[in-house]
């Protein structure tokens, strides 16, 4: 499985160009449904969610530095499960 993953280890450049854009799209799948109904279903939301999308890009833009230098790419990840979860959060109070 990690060979299919990471089937090109040996060009850096192209392993992390690959994993950025997977990581993107794996995290986007949830993101992106959870902003526009916490932009259309919060009270404030639309300001709201134009912040949450700029920390989200800021976060998600981290990436390719963390996995190209090495870094704890955590510092990318876990920024966008605390979107996540503060949005699950405000959507659910929201619909109480």
């Amino acid at each position: 499985l990690v060979d299919v993953k990471y089937y090109n280890k040996t060009d850096t450049l192209a392993l992390v160009g690959d994993r950025t854009v997977g990581n993107f799209i794996e995290f986007a799948i949830l993101f992106l449904p959870l902003l526009w109904i916490n932009a259309l279903f919060v009270e404030g939301g639309c300001k709201e969610s134009f912040t949450i999308c700029i920390i989200y890009v800021l976060s998600r833009m981290y990436y390719p530095v963390a996995l190209t230098y090495g870094f704890a790419v955590l510092l990318s990840t876990v920024p966008g499960y605390l979107i996540y979860m503060y949005m699950f959060a405000r959507i659910g109070w929201a619909l109480i």
